[in-house]
């Protein structure tokens, strides 16, 4: 049944009621009223039923009005709240803030002033309405002063019907554009006021945009702003929350970037020193031996060459690609042999090496190159016995020499990186590293992963 009909209805029924009454009067009580009579009485009771069907349709109406526009408000909310989290970049996602807050309250101008540590001032002052143009012939954006420090005190919602009778307005800067009207609304995260949000003139959809007309903001128009202000508040966070796991990834990779350099490229540049020095104090030995020597070095240098690329490209280094952990650390002792005097023995329980996955056997073969090294730059040893295999907490490695072991106070606080290294990286790979004297002297190094 539509309104319409409705109306109607509210006029018919009680005229018929009223009829239906007289006609039981004369019947039961025999009592006859003058035509006249009934047409006053008629006249009345019709009038009557218009006026209150009008009152009563007129209520419905308006309330049908408001809840179309409570509606249209929620709808526009929905798509701003929706819009925001489209954006992950924080400066996007705050001036997107703004925007969308003019449009929802249909205000000219909108900001958002992004409080510092202090919450005393403005760290960011973003705004929107005002060309680009004219924002920077206005200068300097306001640190929270004046009406604003009223807003930032008083750490609510707050409507201002003219700003120029505020007593604690300060004016306008040169260039800068007169605002007459004012709702502000605090944003919080996590109980903190992070921001506030400023609405400046009010527009009607059918207003002349030069009128002078001040059109105050209205309490719905607060409480949307509000809504609007809790989804701006998480959309804040996130994009913060991103931007730190993003800095943080930055300084995690610069980290695994520098010690794959020292155990890598660094120890190999390290070892073509070495052979260059072997060089120099052999070089009486002719040609052939020099030549087959300049041959070696300019292999291991193209090696760091090459190790430099995959490290920028975040590949393996190159010495350890396709290498299992048996045959990388058998290459490993190979190496330490073939650059001292040194005798290496490697002993290989019997395992599965494809049981320790890419990442940790590339771990793993980066400690035990660091540990050589130590010992053929450090331990003056002439012997080292590497053993290695699966037990039941995990895979183990054991590097230990009979050469000069390290202090306490070495061990406690060591000045270079390599032995830092070994420890971050048995940690990274959820295992731990122990570096202390061995039982028949020298130096032990002991190494746990688990395998999964």
């Amino acid at each position: 049944m539509n309104k319409r009909l409705l109306k109607w209805l509210t006029i018919i029924v009680p005229v018929g009621f009223f009829l239906l009454v007289l006609s039981l009067t004369e019947v039961v009580f025999f009592e006859e009223l003058s035509f006249f009579e009934l047409l006053l009485i008629l006249v009345f009771v019709s009038v009557g039923s218009a006026f209150f069907s009008a009152w009563v349709f007129g209520y419905i109406d308006r309330g049908e009005t408001e809840i179309k526009k409570y509606a249209e408000h929620l709808e526009a909310l929905n798509k701003a709240s929706i819009a925001l989290t489209t954006e992950l970049d924080l400066s996007i996602v705050l001036q997107k803030v703004v925007d969308l807050s003019r449009t929802l309250v249909n205000a000219r101008y909108g900001a958002l002033g992004v409080l510092n540590e202090s919450g005393k001032g403005f760290e960011e002052f973003i705004s929107s309405g005002i060309s680009e143009g004219l924002r920077k012939r206005i200068g300097l954006p306001p640190h929270g002063e004046g009406l604003f420090r009223v807003f930032l005190e008083e750490g609510r919602a707050m409507r201002v019907q003219e700003i120029g009778r505020h007593n604690l307005a300060e004016g306008f800067p040169d260039h800068h554009p007169s605002m007459r009207s004012l709702l502000g609304v605090p944003i919080i995260i996590k109980g903190k006021i992070i921001g506030d949000l400023y609405l400046a003139d009010k527009q009607l959809l059918d207003s002349d945009p030069d009128s002078e007309e001040i059109i105050s903001f209205t309490e719905e128009d607060q409480q949307v702003l509000e809504l609007f202000a809790n989804q701006a508040a998480i959309a804040i966070e996130n994009a913060r929350l991103l931007q730190q796991l993003q800095q943080l990834a930055v300084l995690e990779e610069r980290e695994r970037f520098g010690m794959d350099l020292h155990d890598g490229v660094i120890q190999s540049i390290y070892a073509v020193g070495l052979t260059l020095g072997d060089m120099q104090r052999r070089v009486e030995e002719g040609p052939e031996f020099m030549k087959k020597k300049i041959d070696e070095v300019s292999l291991a240098l193209n090696q760091v060459t090459s190790d430099i690329r995959n490290y920028i490209l975040d590949l393996k280094p190159h010495h350890f690609q396709d290498k299992n952990v048996v045959e990388g650390v058998q290459e490993l002792a190979k190496a330490l042999r073939a650059n001292t005097f040194i005798h290496v023995d490697v002993e290989v329980m019997d395992f599965n090496p494809k049981k320790l996955s890419t990442d940790k056997t590339l771990g793993v073969l980066h400690i035990a190159k660091e540990a050589l090294t130590n010992i053929q730059k450090h331990a003056r040893a002439s012997e080292v016995k590497i053993s290695m295999g699966i037990k039941k907490d995990g895979f183990e490695l054991i590097v230990a020499d009979n050469g000069i072991s390290f202090d306490n106070q070495s061990l406690k606080n060591p000045a270079g990186n390599g032995l830092h290294n070994m420890l971050n990286r048995a940690s990274a790979l959820g295992g731990n590293c122990i570096i202390g004297p061995g039982e028949e002297g020298g130096t032990s190094v002991f190494l746990q992963i688990p395998l999964n």
